[in-house]
């Protein structure tokens, strides 16, 4: 509670609350501020940066599942990767079809197929089961696998992508990537949660 000095007018008194209820109300404003920081927890990315670095986050994670977690082993060819050309929420999750989301856009197509061109031919496709041998669980193409990416989700680490590499009904793997932003891009650092390998 404020109280006037001994002699002070009444307008004295008026201008020294006016101030010392300005100075709260600032740094009740600063509180907000930083609280509402940490409450989004995203990384502050703006539309243009998630959507410039989601390019190279599906390229980052389609190499490292296709080349080195594919259950095979990193030295593996697949004789083509097959890629769905939309993300699909909860891929990572071996118990669902997941749902469909947005499209792969034409930037995000060309980073994923220029980062595992050197490993196997790459080809975009609308429907997985159009490639997959119902009755048996196998490829329709021989030794191909087919790829689905869940979309980016951003936070204050980097990001997380959940991401499935199918190849038989015994050949498959199930995972969520997290990435961080190094000097030379995108980087894989392991990952989290669940994964399951068939």
């Amino acid at each position: 509670m404020f109280r006037a000095g001994r002699g002070e007018s009444t307008n004295a008194q008026g201008r020294r609350a006016a101030r010392t209820n300005l100075r709260s109300l600032g740094l009740a404003m600063g509180v907000l501020m930083v609280v509402s920081t940490v409450a989004c927890g995203d990384g502050s990315y703006s539309e243009e940066e998630r959507a410039k670095a989601s390019v190279a986050i599906y390229a980052t994670v389609t190499r490292q599942i296709v080349e080195f977690d594919n259950t095979f082993g990193p030295d593996y060819r697949f004789t083509e990767v097959l890629v769905l050309d939309r993300v699909v929420f909860d891929a990572a999750d071996y118990m669902t079809e997941g749902s469909p989301g947005d499209a792969l856009t034409d930037e995000q197509r060309s980073a994923i197929a220029a980062a595992i061109e050197d490993l196997s031919p790459v080809t975009f496709v609308s429907n997985r089961s159009d490639f997959i041998q119902q009755e048996v669980l196998m490829p329709v193409i021989p030794g191909s696998a087919i790829v689905t990416l869940a979309p980016v989700e951003f936070d204050g680490a980097g990001a997380t992508v959940g991401v499935n590499l199918w190849c038989g009904g015994t050949c498959g793997i199930w995972l969520t990537y997290r990435v961080t932003k190094a000097e030379d891009g995108w980087t894989v650092t392991g990952t989290e949660g669940d994964m399951a390998i068939s």
